[in-house]
């Protein structure tokens, strides 16, 4: 595991300087491998430990000894193990920290991804910086939030894998992202917390400066269970983090994908700040699901105006032979609309129409395909979406994109060119209604309780 850090810090152009130390010496990577941490010539910042957890006490005392201010343990094997010695060693650990003025990082943890200096735990993480913080007691869950946020166009300012927490807490890193300049919001996953009544001043200061989604992990029985096995967290009541979240107006998710939604939801520009919604695209099916989904989640699906209905009849003259197949009213499902020009003129009418603060765009990538997957009618869905860059450059109404039903490998590559061309152009894209209804509805009620 020691190699896997090097590596990842080189191949994410970490731009400071690497030290490997390991008793065998040698070289790893074109880096020499010192024997001792007292052979580093010069101070140290930051050391990442990978030995076994009864030496780490020591390790600790040589980190200081070389002006370390933070020791990161990867090593685990402490209160996570659930056994008496275990604990007793991360309290053996903690009290050679303190004595020597040195904060711990987990133990159990991956420590920190921070893009601006190239310091990261995996080699494939974005590599420019955007407004993200995330901190996760999850070393797995932080790869996967950050590769699958970071894939749909989420960028981050720092992620801080911690682990057991037994030193450097959540509340240690909330407290800094309220006035960290770089962040704008702050997601956590969290397992447990060991100062309630802290935690809770904490996260009213942050959520009242920044958006803040949480991830409550342990939320059940045998999830709580898992948790105290996991990084030894003493989960709490569910019912009373409800009732905090609550309180304090963060954001509830209740997985990781939701979490990444809502990343996208708040990453993008052109917040809707009301319920009227136009529903748009292919497929008359999914048209009413769509409308089916957001009218439950509590938003309205209002007509056009009869002035603008008039215009809309009449662009989609100008361009069809016949409006046979499409439904012109809100949802509505402009398939038959063959050419951009027409598309881009019927999205126009009802951006311009004032009717709605929001516009989305759901498209059945499968259905793009009938009646066979190579089809002539694969090229539409591309004409669609630069129709509807093309309104939203023009208009700026909020827009948000669902591109969905993905029922083949040929249709998951066009699903990612158009994702792509979509986050480009500042949409956020979803793959699925209901998800992309989730996560617009959340971002209404946050916008309601933070008005701008």
């Amino acid at each position: 595991m020691g190699h896997a850090f090097v590596q990842c810090l080189q191949d994410s152009g970490f731009r400071g300087r690497l030290y490997p130390v390991n008793p065998a010496g040698g070289e790893i990577r074109g880096l020499p491998v010192y024997r001792r941490l007292s052979d580093i010539p010069g101070r140290v910042d930051y050391v990442i430990s990978c030995i076994p957890a009864r030496l780490t006490p020591q390790l600790v005392r040589d980190s200081a000894a070389k002006g370390a201010r933070v020791v990161s343990f990867f090593t685990a094997g402490y209160s996570e193990s659930g056994r008496r010695e275990g604990r007793e060693m991360e309290d053996e650990l903690l009290r050679a920290a303190r004595a020597a003025g040195v904060r711990l990082l987990g133990p159990n943890c991956l420590g920190l991804y921070c893009p601006e200096t190239g310091l990261s735990f995996a080699a494939d993480f974005p590599k420019d910086k955007g407004g993200v913080a995330f901190i996760a007691q999850s070393g797995g869950n932080s790869i996967y939030l950050i590769r699958t946020a970071g894939r749909r166009g989420v960028r981050f300012s720092k992620a801080v894998s911690y682990g057991n927490a037994c030193d450097v807490s959540e509340c240690d890193l909330m407290e800094y992202f309220i006035t960290d300049s770089d962040t704008t919001m702050v997601a956590a996953y969290i397992e447990g917390i060991r100062d309630a009544r802290r935690f809770r001043r904490v996260l009213q200061r942050l959520a009242a400066a920044k958006p803040v989604i949480i991830l409550k992990g342990g939320s059940t029985p045998g999830g709580a269970v898992a948790a105290s096995s996991h990084t030894g967290s003493l989960a709490g009541q569910d019912e009373s983090w409800e009732g905090l979240l609550r309180q304090t107006r963060a954001i509830r998710v209740h997985d990781l994908d939701e979490m990444a939604d809502m990343l996208v939801a708040l990453s993008f520009p052109g917040h809707p700040r009301g319920r009227r919604v136009a529903v748009f695209g292919s497929n008359g099916g999914f048209s009413v699901l769509t409308a089916d989904d957001f009218i439950r989640a509590g938003f309205e699906l209002p007509q056009l105006d009869p002035p603008w209905q008039q215009r809309l009849h009449e662009a989609v003259a100008r361009f069809s032979r016949s409006d046979a197949g499409m439904i012109l009213k809100n949802p509505f499902d402009i398939t038959n609309i063959a050419s951009a020009e027409g598309l881009q003129a019927a999205m126009k009418t009802m951006a311009d129409s004032g009717c709605f603060d929001l516009m989305v765009a759901q498209l059945s990538i499968s259905n793009s395909g009938w009646p066979f997957v190579d089809s002539p009618f694969t090229a539409w869905p591309g004409i669609f979406v630069d129709a509807l860059l093309a309104v939203h450059r023009e208009t700026g109404r909020p827009t948000a994109v669902i591109l969905h039903s993905i029922t083949h490998p040929v249709e998951l590559e066009r699903f990612g060119a158009l994702q792509q061309k979509c986050q480009s152009a500042g949409l956020p894209v979803y793959d699925s209604i209901p998800r992309a209804v989730l996560a617009l509805d959340r971002l209404v009620r946050h916008n309601a309780n933070h008005p701008a």
